[in-house]
């Protein structure tokens, strides 16, 4: 429940210019959704990150996203490290193959194929005209 909470309230809350500092989402991930006949297939633009900074679980009916980077910066009084996070989770359709899911990380773009089982591709039915 808190999830479905979380998810309405970005929604209702995105586009909002944010009047704090360190409590944003993180940025968007210019996400893009296709369902397909035989797969669902995630986009997700994440440029600055390498294929190793992603932890990504299918988890029920939600695959999560979540990257996150380290990078040390030298300023004058010092070095420091700052970091990177990302976080999405999405609610994904019943009759899928969760044990075949494929990620690649290429051109900051990242892109998940969750095929779906045969339960989940559906069965087409005719329309007759009368």
């Amino acid at each position: 429940m808190q999830s479905e909470f979380d998810e309405f309230f970005d929604q209702f809350a995105r586009g909002w210019p944010a009047p704090w500092k360190g409590f944003e989402k993180g940025w968007d991930w210019g996400l893009d959704i296709v369902d397909k006949e035989d797969s669902v297939v995630v986009t997700a633009e994440a440029p600055g990150f390498e294929a190793e900074d992603f932890d990504l679980r299918v988890s029920g009916d939600r695959l999560i996203l979540r990257a996150a980077k380290k990078a040390e910066t030298k300023e004058k009084e010092g070095e420091y490290q700052e970091e990177r996070k990302c976080f999405e989770s999405i609610t994904l359709p019943s009759g899928i193959d969760t044990d075949k899911v494929d990620a690649r990380y290429h051109n900051g773009v990242l892109t998940v194929t969750i095929p779906k089982t045969k339960e989940g591709k559906g069965k087409r039915i005719s329309v007759k005209a009368d």
